[in-house]
Parts: structure tokens; sequence; C-alpha cells
């Protein structure tokens, strides 16, 4: 059962993806550079159902995998927080989006679309430790080495990124195409997933511990 729900890890990324492309397909006037995947399910959009669902499909997915690589790397002598990490950013990043959409326009005026913004935050927050931990977490383990370095650079690539992405948020103004915020937010996003897509497949190689 567990092989299985690696497999989330891989599914969930790719998932995600193709259909953040085919739901910016079908909004009129969306463009993958200027807007965020958030506006996709903004309330009343031609895609706010849809997308609603790919958030929570996807953030499910990633909770589920993330729970599969706690198990798996679960030590009798300390404490591991990598799939803790995971879990959090499904549920945040993902279910969050779904379920608390933004306003039209991508503003965020009302409680619900303030808890969807609190919850990326977070989100975001709990993606930047999850290379970072699963590092920690497999230490003195030769096997890992490797997928050690590469969550590594992972990391580090991270940083620069999400300084793109402050700049592009706190330069933007919801509803007008100034900054690339929405290929800021993809590149962030996307080596994210990326992690975990690998993650997954290394998983699925080896197994736990």
């Amino acid at each position: 059962m567990r092989r299985e729900m690696y497999t989330l890890g891989i599914v969930a990324p790719v998932f995600f993806a193709f259909s953040v492309i085919i739901l910016g397909a079908i909004k009129p006037e969306y463009s993958h550079i200027y807007h965020t995947m958030s506006e996709l399910g903004e309330t009343g959009a031609v895609t706010a159902q849809p997308a609603a669902l790919v958030f929570i499909i996807s953030g499910l997915m990633i909770i589920g995998f993330g729970y599969a690589v706690q198990m798996g790397l679960r030590r009798d002598d300390k404490r591991v927080w990598t799939g803790v990490l995971i879990m959090l950013y499904g549920l945040l990043d993902f279910v969050g989006s779904g379920v608390f959409p933004v306003e039209a326009g991508g503003t965020a005026d009302t409680m619900v679309s303030n808890v969807h913004v609190y919850a990326t935050l977070f989100g975001e927050l709990a993606a930047l430790g999850m290379p970072v931990w699963l590092y920690k977490d497999t230490a003195g383990f030769p096997e890992w080495e490797k997928h050690r370095v590469f969550s590594k650079n992972v990391f580090y690539v991270s940083m620069p990124l999400m300084g793109f992405l402050v700049y592009c948020i706190t330069g933007h103004t919801p509803g007008v195409m100034d900054t690339p915020i929405g290929l800021a937010q993809r590149l962030l996003v996307g080596l994210f997933l990326f992690w975990i897509l690998v993650t997954g497949i290394r998983f699925r190689k080896r197994g736990a511990f």
C-alpha cells in the first residue's frame, strides 16, 4: 500500500501541471505570465469549479504522499519532519486554494479570500522546508546521498525564486497585468512539485530505511 501512496507524489505534480495548462486555455484572457494560478479558481470565473477540484484533488494526493514519506522515514533515534511539511504543503497551498478562492481579479477583500492568502503563504513556507528536512532526516544513510544533494540544491534554487515572487507580489496590483507574478509563481511551485515528483520516484525505487 505504501508503494502505491509513493506513486501519488509522481501523479500529483503531473496532474496539476496539465490541469493548469488546460484551465488556462479555457479561461478568457488568462496569461500564465501575468496571472496567478489562484485566479483560475477566482469567484465567478468560468474555471472556478474545475479549478477548485484540481486544487483539492492535487492537495489530497500530496497529503497522502506526505503521509507515506513520514512513515517511510520514521526513525527510532530522532523525529523526522519531511512528511509533515509535505502534508502541510498539500493542505495549505492546494486544498486551501480550492476551498477558499480569491475574489475576481485575484483580490482578497473577504474573509474567505484572506484565508486563501494566508494559507498559501504558510504553505509556501512549509514547501521551503521540505527539501531541507529531507536532507536532515536522511543524514547518515549513504544510499540517500544523491537525493540529499539534490534536495539541498533545490533549496538553494528556491531562495532566489521566492525573492522573485515576493518582488512581483509587492509590485502587483490585482486585476492589472504589471509584474510577471504568474511566471514567478509557476517557477517556484514548479520547483517544489518537481522535487515532490523526483522524491516520489526515489521512494518507489528504494522505499523506507
